[in-house]
């Protein structure tokens, strides 16, 4: 089975295509790749952060 969005895994479940076990394994699919975005997002931002402070140092020094 592939991967589905949120919204075709509630409508799937909701019309009785796939098992509540299928249901949590796709959920968690989705947790896991949303956890992988935000990791993702936190340090582009965390090195764009430290960048324009590394960049004000140097310019008032």
């Amino acid at each position: 089975m592939g991967s589905y969005t949120l919204d075709e895994v509630i409508k799937r479940w909701t019309r009785g295509d796939m098992t509540t076990e299928q249901v949590v394994g796709q959920t968690l699919l989705i947790v896991q790749d949303m956890a992988r975005r935000v990791g993702t997002l936190e340090k582009m931002w965390e090195e764009e952060r430290n960048g324009r402070k590394v960049g004000k140092n140097e310019g008032e020094a």
